[in-house]
């Protein structure tokens, strides 16, 4: 994923948004994003928050939750189906990664005999 900063000045065009992540992909097919803040302690808090929300998942949830409630006013349910679907390949895919990272032998078992 590569990172783009904008200004600061893009931020404060609407004066109700103190923090805000953006995150695209351009035709080249690479992931960008960009954040900016207000410089203020609560703007700064709720990157934070929205960072934390991400990982947490719950973020996640609700952005999939507003996708199919989308494409099913607009009829388009198929494009929901393909998202969510392609979605869950590559989490599935990361865990199966994960796990076969976690079941690596890091020590040969041959050359553990040779410990003391």
């Amino acid at each position: 994923m590569k990172e783009q900063f904008s200004n600061e000045e893009d931020l404060q065009s609407d004066s109700n948004i103190t923090s805000q992540l953006l995150i695209y992909t351009e035709e080249d097919g690479n992931t960008y994003f960009s954040c900016d803040w207000v410089d203020s302690e609560e703007a700064k808090m709720a990157v934070g928050t929205i960072l934390y929300r991400l990982a947490d998942g719950e973020l996640v949830d609700e952005i999939i939750d507003s996708i199919k409630s989308r494409c099913v006013l607009e009829d388009r349910e198929e494009d929901h189906e393909r998202i969510f679907n392609f979605y869950n390949s590559l989490r599935v895919l990361k865990r199966s990664e994960d796990k076969g990272r976690k079941e690596e032998v890091v020590i040969n078992p041959l050359d553990a005999t040779t410990f003391n």
